[in-house]
């Protein structure tokens, strides 16, 4: 490690369940801050409410390669939370990003339902919310298209890919990590894709197994209060002292166990 950087990048990427910005009682004080505070460490928190997977694989793979380039020997860790598979994107030639990488992609999310699936096959609104502002018309046959065509597997291989093509590259750069859902993925039956890249991935203690494993059944499972979806426990968010907890008893015990800290 360069004497002039002899402390670590703690690097978290993710959706509402990492950002700190959420609820004004996690500012500073999500599990990538505790972490930090263990190793004295930088923070770099890339996480934003509403993100779907694919952002947070492309914003993470960004920002970890420039953080490498710029600081070719400090020793990085990232901590990715994984999000809801239904949540995509879209491109909006109208978005003017705060944030240049992250361009004018957009989150798109066809539905909030839980019974979304019959609603759309009963000719049902499934209520999809056009923050955007696109063209309602087209929007709305998008949405209902996006629905009825959306399938779990699809998404979960295209998912299992990006993870180990993400492993490759952050191995390549010499970056640590630990990558966990945050809601816990749904259960999908044995498919020949899916179990030829979740093979890839099974046997690597740095990934946690998705459909087992989420912050968020968690933080439920240890009798921590959500700070909302009192009813939904288990896509809850949940508080500042959920997050030390996991931070303390999940996340750096998995970190020494492998020797990264």
């Amino acid at each position: 490690m360069s004497a002039d950087i002899d402390f670590p990048l703690i690097y978290c990427n993710g959706d509402s369940y990492s950002d700190h910005r959420y609820h004004s009682s996690l500012l500073n004080k999500t599990y990538v801050n505790h972490v930090a505070n263990y190793t004295n460490g930088f923070v770099i928190n890339s996480a934003i409410s509403g993100s779907c997977n694919r952002r947070i694989i492309r914003t993470t793979l960004h920002d970890l390669l420039l953080q490498r380039q710029h600081n070719p020997d400090q020793q990085i860790i990232a901590l990715i939370g994984l999000s809801f598979e239904l949540r995509s994107e879209l491109w909006n030639d109208q978005a003017s990003p705060k944030i240049a990488s992250e361009s004018n992609f957009v989150t798109h999310q066809f539905s909030e339902q839980l019974d979304w699936r019959q609603n759309l096959l009963n000719n049902k609104d499934i209520e999809t919310k056009n923050k955007h502002r696109f063209e309602n018309k087209f929007f709305k046959q998008y949405s209902q298209g996006r629905a009825y065509f959306y399938s779990p597997y699809a998404e979960r291989i295209n998912l299992l890919m990006d993870l180990t093509m993400l492993r490759s590259v952050l191995d390549s750069i010499n970056v640590q990590f630990l990558i966990f859902q945050s809601p816990k993925a749904e259960i999908l039956e044995s498919e020949y894709l899916i179990d030829f890249f979740k093979q890839k991935i099974a046997s690597d203690p740095r990934f946690f197994n998705l459909e087992n494993f989420g912050f968020c059944d968690w933080a439920w499972s240890q009798g921590f209060a959500p700070l909302d979806f009192v009813d939904r426990q288990t896509i809850g968010h949940y508080g500042a002292d959920a997050h030390e907890a996991f931070a303390t008893q999940i996340l750096i015990p998995k970190l020494r166990e492998l020797s990264i800290l």
